[in-house]
């Protein structure tokens, strides 16, 4: 088409170019603060909510953040996959309820208001404590919120769940009552996992791996004469003079205080090696590794037997007064170490389970803190780690050290401090996940769940296959109380479902609305809270204590489908749960266990994982090494719609990267799009809603492009359902590059431009436009919000139809593919393919040419049905259609040059002249024009 320069004035007034308002720079930072303030001023989730409210319910169920600090881009992937999500059931008519959460309890909170105010844990007093918790969580709970509005999600944001809500805290404890109810909690001795920095017990779900440097030793177990002549005999070997040992070996020499017993691999065999002056016995299959840790000479086997043989020998522990009690144990393995395993049941998870199993005392000389108690002899007072070189120089000095070495290995850590934790045994309260089948039947629900990706299914079943008890009690002040009694009389710990039951009743009744109704369990008197009739189940008594200890968060967590899905009147289960993919060991499990144990059934239809946030160079992302990215920061640099086109564009059940090259990529995709709504804001500016055409009336290159429009809709919103947005973003590309820039919007620019102001032609075509632009507003509104809904204010008001926002758009559903619409598919891209031929062509370009089309037997009907649009869809000056009976496939082209002139207005090459008074236009031009002349 001519360009403005290339025209006289009076010709350039009378072609109809485009023209709107909507601006050309985007300006996201400055502009979508105002749209964000537009939507809650509008009610516009509330409104669209009201609208479909008595259709189906549609949920996705939110994993609460922790309110503790700022929100970062892992958060921001959160958010925004959750809201597209959201919106696109919204749009489609669902009762689309989301309603948002914060995890306001627990160590993260309590960790960061102490490090905030500078406090110490062991000075304040719990409920002082307690009140700046609550308040630092709620600081952070209204800084989050505005970050995640900001990223242009809907939902109910005015009445969040928040785990310090009374009703949230009353329903914790309903269900510790209904699980103690079925006896599938209980108080026991185990080695817990315990983080010596935080003095409290932890989940596994509370505990990551890193690299750690450890000393690697092998100690002997040294035999006195009586337990020499023992152990020589069951392994058949002579009595000879000389010091018998069991060799162990350990990375944790700091737990040998504790040591107790030695385990062995039940049918492994074991070699009693003479080895110089003394008898050292290992497994016979680490032999040759063990020995050759240690200088000397060669060793000879001169006895052996089986594990099981073993099994009740005693040996002296290296240092303390005792015997060590040879044991066996099916975790013992073969591939490192001596294949005798130092056994504290104190300081390990299978070493206690070995211990119970086998009458062994349970030794923990070690406190809260990391410190040797005065169990643990001489090393009384020392830190345990720091105490791991004075232990190794000791055995050095006894002649029990036999090798010694650094080794890296990965070691557990808490997620919070992210410091080392240990094993330590104390009294804890567990979920049973063996009582009442709880196990086998979470593993019996799990493949009713849909898992996204598919692989999620497998990582659950290892999820719960390998869960041990859950520990579900802290030792801290910042949580929901576990409302256990303890008997006065014999200190018996109980937790009786009644006494819970009328716990949660006061929290309801008596609870503040603003949080922490669980406060009154450390200030009421335990009378309070007693039902009548409460006996110690053990001696009977009736004088209790309440116990402090509160419930660990990832149990608050997991009960969310509990006390927001069924509190707030949403349907149970969840249709989705979102979160990141460590949530299968987190809440994806939590919530399962408690659902299943609890109601039977898992608490979601699917499940849907996310990958993490890293660097452009595959880095995971951290504030001291400078590659980190703010979720505020990145919007104010980007604008949140490029951030969420990016979200879009990466495959976001895998590891998504994000860095400047790649945002100026998506950036450059982005204008791409936002110039595709301009020119089409543009070409129906002068569209009425009475001037519309009934689709049937359409010429038929227009019914075409809705039928691809109709196609696309069907492809988009299928990708949305089935959580596929990469496909979304790719469909949406293809679309607007191959579909409107190449084709479709270039080849109307003639009839657009040049034909008639109100012609049929024309208007058919804005028709079409008009629904193309609509559509992609709705199909683009769950991605693109501030984008799409900033188009939309620039549709004309008639056209909107009184729909204020573009949240109010129905989301097209498209057509499914029958034959006609097949058929109609088949034109269309038969079309564009022609179209390409024409595009590809050397020497003269569009209207400079004319184009004979032959078409077979089969197609020839079908483009002269077309009638001028098989020419408007060549971008030719003039064509002719021929029919080649021995053709099938797609037509053949014959390109050449057009005969006539350039017309001055349309560009087209056609007979000039026909008008005396514009010589220079063709016939069509010269009587449009001839209307301005008359004005």
């Amino acid at each position: 088409m001519p360009s403005n320069e290339t025209l006289t004035t009076d010709y350039r007034s009378t072609l109809n170019l485009p023209s709107t308002e909507f601006p050309m720079r985007a300006d996201l930072p400055k502009r979508e603060p105002d749209r964000v303030a537009w939507w809650r001023e509008q009610r516009v989730y509330e409104r669209r909510l009201a609208a479909n409210q008595g259709n189906p319910q549609w949920i996705l169920h939110d994993g609460p953040p922790y309110a503790n600090g700022e929100m970062h881009m892992g958060h921001f992937v959160n958010r925004v996959l959750k809201d597209v999500f959201v919106k696109v059931h919204l749009l489609d008519g669902a009762e689309a309820i989301f309603v948002p959460g914060w995890d306001m309890h627990g160590l993260p909170i309590e960790f960061e208001t102490l490090r905030h105010l500078g406090l110490d844990f062991h000075r304040i007093d719990p409920l002082e404590l307690r009140a700046k918790c609550r308040e630092r969580a709620l600081h952070w709970l209204d800084i989050q919120r505005e970050t995640i509005l900001r990223m242009g999600v809907l939902g109910d944001y005015e009445h969040p769940y928040r785990t310090i809500d009374k009703e949230f805290e009353a329903t914790i404890v309903d269900t510790l009552a209904d699980l103690a109810a079925a006896r599938q909690l209980y108080k026991g001795l185990r080695s817990t996992l315990w983080c010596i920095r935080d003095e409290t017990a932890l989940a596994e779900a509370e505990i990551e791996y890193k690299d750690r440097v450890s000393p690697s030793i092998y100690v002997r177990f040294r035999a006195d004469d009586a337990q020499r002549r023992e152990i020589a005999g069951r392994m058949g070997a002579p009595l000879d003079a000389g010091p018998l040992s069991i060799l162990i070996w350990t990375t944790t020499p700091w737990t040998l205080p504790a040591n107790v017993a030695i385990a062995l691999k039940p049918e492994a065999e074991y070699g009693l090696y003479r080895r110089g002056d003394e008898l050292l016995l290992v497994a016979d299959a680490l032999a040759d590794d063990v020995f050759a840790r240690a200088p000397g000479p060669p060793a000879e086997r001169v006895g052996g037997a089986r594990g099981t043989a073993l099994v009740g020998a005693k040996v002296r522990h290296p240092f303390a007064d005792r015997d060590a009690l040879v044991v066996s144990a099916d975790y013992v393995e073969l591939d490192s170490g001596t294949g005798a395993v130092h056994t504290a049941p104190g300081h390990g998870a299978d070493d206690f389970d070995t211990g119970v199993r086998f009458g062994l005392p349970i030794l923990c000389p070690v406190d809260a803190t990391g410190h040797f108690t005065t169990e643990a002899g001489k090393y009384a007072g020392e830190k345990i780690f720091a105490a791991n070189e004075p232990i190794i120089a000791d055995l050095r000095a006894s002649g029990a050290l036999f090798a010694r070495s650094d080794t890296s290995h990965s070691y557990p850590h808490c997620w919070r401090c992210k410091e080392p934790v240990i094993f330590r045994a104390t009294a804890q309260w567990f979920i049973a996940m063996d009582v009442n089948r709880l196990r086998k039947r979470i593993e019996e629900k799990i493949s009713s769940v849909a898992w996204y990706p598919a692989w999620g299914e497998h990582r659950m079943q290892q999820m719960i296959a390998n869960h041990p008890e859950w520990c579900v009690s802290r030792q801290r002040t910042w949580g929901t109380p576990i409302p256990a009694l303890v008997c006065r009389r014999c200190g018996e710990a109980f937790l009786d479902p009644d006494v819970a039951r009328k716990v949660a009743a006061v929290f309801r009744e008596r609870g503040r609305d603003d949080g922490n109704a669980s406060d009154l369990w450390w200030t009421e008197p335990v009378e309070t809270f007693l039902p009548e009739n409460v006996r110690c189940p053990k001696c009977h008594g009736t004088a209790f204590d309440k116990e402090l200890n509160i419930v660990d968060i990832w149990f608050e967590s997991g009960v969310t489908h509990r006390a927001v899905l069924r509190q707030r009147g949403m349907h149970w289960p969840a249709d989705l749960y979102l979160e990141g993919s460590d949530q299968y060991r987190g809440w994806f499990r939590s919530n399962l266990i408690t659902a299943v144990a609890t109601s039977g059934a898992p608490p979601y239809k699917g499940v849907v994982s996310t990958g993490w946030v890293v660097d452009a160079d595959g880095r995971a992302m951290h504030k001291s090494t400078g590659n980190y990215i703010g979720a505020i920061d990145g919007m104010s640099t980007y604008g949140a719609d490029v951030l969420r086109l990016w979200v879009a564009s990466v495959e976001f059940t895998a590891d998504m990267r994000l860095g400047d090259t790649l945002l100026k990529s998506i950036g450059s995709v982005y204008r791409n799009l936002r110039n595709r709504l301009r020119m089409l804001l543009g070409l129906i500016a002068d569209l009425e809603l009475e001037e519309l055409v009934p689709r049937e009336r359409l010429e038929p290159i227009d019914r075409l492009a809705l039928a691809r429009l109709d196609d696309l809709a069907l492809r988009v919103t299928s990708h949305y359902k089935a959580y596929r947005l990469h496909d979304v973003y790719l469909e949406l590309v293809e679309y607007d590059t191959s579909d409107l820039s190449s084709f479709y919007v270039d080849l109307l620019k003639d009839p657009m431009y040049s034909g008639p102001r109100t012609g049929a032609r024309r208007r058919s075509a804005q028709t079409a436009l008009f629904k193309i632009l609509e559509s992609l507003c709705a199909l683009l509104a769950p991605l693109l919000s501030f984008t799409a809904e900033e188009a939309w204010q620039f549709v004309p008001e008639s056209l909107r139809g009184g729909r204020a926002s573009v949240f109010d758009v129905k989301l097209p559903r498209g057509s499914e593919r029958g034959t006609a619409e097949l058929e109609q598919l088949d034109l269309y891209d038969t079309l564009k393919s022609a179209r390409a031929v024409v595009a590809a062509s050397e020497g003269p370009r569009d209207f400079q040419l004319a184009a004979r089309v032959y078409a077979s037997p089969k197609l020839e009907p079908k483009l002269r049905a077309l009638g001028d649009n098989l020419r408007e869809a060549l971008v030719v000056s003039a064509l002719e259609l021929h029919l080649d009976p021995a053709a099938e496939g797609p037509p053949r082209i014959e390109l050449y040059q057009a005969e006539g002139g350039k017309c001055a207005r349309c560009w087209k090459t056609l007979a000039l002249g026909s008008d005396p008074l514009h010589p220079a236009l063709c016939a069509p031009c010269a009587a449009i024009v001839r209307t301005f002349d008359t004005v």
